[in-house]
């Protein structure tokens, strides 16, 4: 018999950081309470998010307490927190890995799987262990895929064109997302020339989904595990990503009621597009509702990006001036510096506000200065505006 624990590094880490989470999440719950005046928006944003991350903390305590992997002499154990599994070695059809966990899967549908960290002591040791004693099921999926596609006479004449139409697929997917994580790292970190920075975070997706479209199922939405079908889904995350972080870092936007009814037009005209006449996502396991929520997430993130991008970028029309003084200025400092000056009321802002500004500006004004506004109507009806301390001609 064999005991293994999570790994002495982790637990030292989890056993020292916890309590001060635990500790910083607590007062983080109450504090909108315990102030002068409730904040409901406060209550609603910070208790939540609070209690679910001393939920998570208290769990991982635990988890780390009673977290066992035993290999016996004729079955795996695994204790966990609330329960514990075990399989006879007879019971065990194989395992897979993916980047956080190894599940050891039963050949009967009475019996539930086996997850086990990475974190956990000895893992490769375990690892080592399942791979001399069992099937990597990944290996056996891949493979069993790849000859369904070579075998179906609906993607290509003959095994050899099939063949060619595979590999092709395989080199067109990895160009597309290679593309679309080195135009999320162009588009956020250095967008220059600005315009093909950000042209790029807007097209590749659509190139992506025509991709989808054209290889007629080899080229898959998803990307999973051990599967022979290649998947150009990071060329949908990293640009959508990047096209809304541009969106808001760069555009001052006086009111986003028009932004979101057009942002989800966009989501759902690429989701059926992508959903249309396809057989990958069937809603028929948990696994589809889970991959059409992140779709929905981050084609939201793209559609709120080009909306705002189209609605400013392609706006030609003559800007309002306006003037306003700047009463107080601050910098909020984390893993993105932002500067914000506070404004007194000027054209359609009719109360004081603050908003966002370039370093370059922020160091060129100070206090009691009069700045410049140029509103604009958007190309999209969705009004913005810029702020800066250069009047045009």
């Amino acid at each position: 018999m064999k005991e293994y624990k999570i790994a002495k590094g982790w637990t030292i880490f989890i056993w020292v950081m916890a309590p001060v989470l635990i500790g910083l999440f607590g007062f983080l719950a109450v504090m909108p309470f315990i102030a002068d005046e409730i904040n409901m928006t406060l209550v609603l944003i910070l208790t939540p998010i609070s209690i679910g991350m001393l939920t998570l903390m208290v769990f991982g305590l635990i988890d780390v307490y009673k977290c066992r992997l035993i290999i016996q002499e004729d079955r795996l154990v695994s204790n966990g927190v609330f329960k514990s599994k075990n399989l006879k070695f007879d019971e065990i059809k194989g395992y897979t890995v993916n980047e956080q966990y190894i599940f050891v899967e039963p050949n009967t549908k009475e019996k539930k799987r086996i997850k086990i960290s990475q974190y956990i002591g000895g893992y490769n040791e375990i690892l080592l262990w399942l791979s001399k004693n069992y099937l990597d099921l990944n290996i056996v999926n891949e493979q069993v895929e790849e000859l369904e596609i070579l075998n179906n006479e609906s993607i290509g004449w003959s095994k050899e064109n099939r063949e060619e139409k595979l590999s092709n697929a395989r080199k067109i997917s990895k160009i597309i997302n290679w593309l679309g994580g080195l135009s999320f790292a162009w588009t956020l970190f250095y967008p220059q020339p600005y315009d093909y920075a950000v042209l790029s975070a807007f097209i590749i997706p659509i190139v992506a989904l025509i991709a989808v479209k054209l290889s007629r199922g080899l080229i898959r939405i998803d990307k999973k595990d051990g599967s022979a079908y290649p998947s150009t889904i990071f060329a949908f995350i990293f640009p959508s990503l990047g096209l809304m972080l541009r969106s808001l870092l760069d555009y001052d936007i006086f009111d986003y009621s028009n932004v979101w009814i057009k942002a989800v037009l966009v989501t759902v005209a690429f989701l059926f597009i992508l959903l249309f006449n396809q057989k990958e996502i069937t809603f028929k396991k948990k696994q589809d509702y889970l991959t059409v929520s992140s779709l929905i997430m981050f084609l939201l993130a793209y559609g709120f990006g080009a909306v705002i991008y189209l609605n400013c970028n392609l706006d030609k029309s003559e800007p309002q001036h306006y003037t306003a003084t700047i009463l107080d200025k601050r910098i909020s400092s984390g893993k993105h510096t932002s500067y914000y000056l506070k404004l007194t009321a000027w054209g359609q802002q009719k109360e004081i506000d603050e908003v966002s500004v370039g370093k370059g500006l922020y160091n060129r004004v100070d206090i009691d200065n009069e700045i410049n506004i140029y509103f604009r109507n958007g190309k999209l009806d969705i009004p913005w505006f810029i702020v800066t301390d250069r009047k045009r001609e």
